[in-house]
């Protein structure tokens, strides 16, 4: 059908909008992370995007893990971040599990010198069949070493630690007169609980799933 004459035309939602350049904070190189769009600042703050771990440690064999970052606060059209947690992707664990390997997954609590408290998931994987007990002592040897390695750190280091490799390689260590580690992976860690970094902005509400960078 022809348009009336006169008749206004719809707003174009795209122009209406500004893009945005969200920032990686400091303590993980302060790089650009990526350009979205928005109607304005209050519709930044408290979104959440997905990025690979690999553009922060240049390690590509790490692809499968991605790094949770939220928008904290914004000044014009740079908006800043925090670490909010990383994943492992399940086609990766399930790939690392293959036949005639034990699986034992743990989950624990940590918290920052500075108030953060986080969930760490852990996949621990050996040869052959564990015993009941041997499941147990590796559990606890690998959950009193993270706490004891944590426990003096501040959130910044503990962000750089739980997306590294060392802290795999140091567990894999701490239980080897235990039973030998083929491998572990910390395949998810979330941020349950704001410190003083952030404390002058409030939690936002769960949302829609992260934007993802590829």
């Amino acid at each position: 059908m022809a348009t009336e004459k006169g008749q206004k035309k719809g707003k174009d939602k795209w122009k209406e909008k500004s893009w945005y350049t969200l920032v990686a904070p400091n303590y993980l190189g302060g790089k650009e992370l990526t350009l979205t769009p928005a109607n304005g600042e209050k519709d930044m703050i408290g979104r959440n995007i997905e990025v690979p771990v690999s553009d922060f440690t240049g390690n590509f064999k790490r692809s499968s893990a991605k790094i949770t970052f939220r928008v904290v606060s914004c000044q014009g059209t740079k908006c800043d971040t925090m670490f909010l947690g990383h994943s492992i992707s399940d086609d990766y664990i399930r790939r690392m599990v293959r036949r005639r390997k034990e699986r034992i997954d743990m989950i624990t609590n940590i918290q920052s010198t500075d108030g953060f408290r986080l969930a760490v998931k852990i996949v621990v994987v050996t040869d052959g069949k564990l015993t009941s007990s041997k499941r147990a002592t590796i559990r606890k040897v690998t959950e009193d070493f993270l706490h004891e390695k944590t426990n003096t750190m501040n959130f910044q280091d503990l962000s750089r630690y739980i997306i590294g490799e060392d802290i795999a390689n140091e567990i894999v260590e701490a239980a080897k007169d235990v039973y030998p580690i083929k491998k572990i992976e910390i395949r998810k860690s979330e941020v349950l609980g704001i410190g003083t970094e952030v404390e002058s902005h409030p939690e936002p509400a769960p949302e829609a799933p992260p934007e993802t960078v590829s």
